[in-house]
């Protein structure tokens, strides 16, 4: 008799409802709308489009799709978003890249600096000021694809698996170590978000337990 052989991880497949797929098949509108719905639900907006592009997709049809099943997944979670927590981020790190220190501004109104949220919100990430940085465009794509991340000292990490040829590029490694100083009275991230972030995102070995 042959050995059964387990699962691995490339043998695992995934299927939809049926009926679902047959809607598909004659619909293709419907396999944007659902992808859309996919990849915001369970990524942060600035990975989205690199998912996509990974699996074959078109961001821009993909994102663009009409957003028919944001209500469902906002049931099936049963979370709302808290419409003052991007704000509340961007005021408490004083306007500026918690990580860099770039705070530009256009007409007095930050430009290029985003609030990132350290555990991702479709991971029980909650929209809190212990759950949030403010994080200019770059270094936030960086911190969300993992080759940035934060030490239980609250310094920042460069993953090995970033590498960079200019001395433009080269200014990441040097954040390698830089503790956050924020000014007073600003909420640092909680380390259960952080140990999230280093175990789930973060591309390096993990934080000694």
């Amino acid at each position: 008799m042959d050995e059964v052989k387990p699962l691995s991880e490339h043998d695992v497949t995934g299927r939809f409802e049926p009926t679902l797929e047959a809607s598909m098949r004659t619909d293709r509108s419907l396999i944007f709308a659902i992808a859309r719905a996919l990849v915001t639900s369970h990524f942060p907006e600035t990975v989205a489009s690199e998912v996509l592009t990974a699996v074959g997709l078109d961001p821009t049809l993909v994102l663009r799709a009409p957003d028919v099943l944001a209500e469902a997944v906002v049931l099936a979670n049963d979370r709302r978003r808290n419409s003052g927590w991007r704000s509340a981020v961007l005021q408490a790190w004083d306007r500026q890249c918690a990580f860099c220190g770039y705070d530009g501004q256009l007409a007095g109104a930050p430009v290029g600096v985003e609030a990132a949220h350290v555990r991702w919100f479709a991971f029980e990430g909650p929209d809190t000021l212990d759950n949030g940085l403010a994080l200019c465009v770059l270094h936030h794509k960086l911190f969300d694809l993992g080759a940035l991340g934060l030490d239980a000292a609250m310094r920042v990490r460069v993953s090995t698996t970033f590498t960079t040829r200019t001395d433009a590029g080269r200014t990441v490694y040097d954040l390698h170590g830089r503790e956050l100083r924020p000014r007073p009275g600003t909420t640092l991230p909680a380390r259960v978000h952080v140990a999230w972030h280093d175990r789930e995102v973060f591309k390096g070995a993990p934080l000694a337990a």
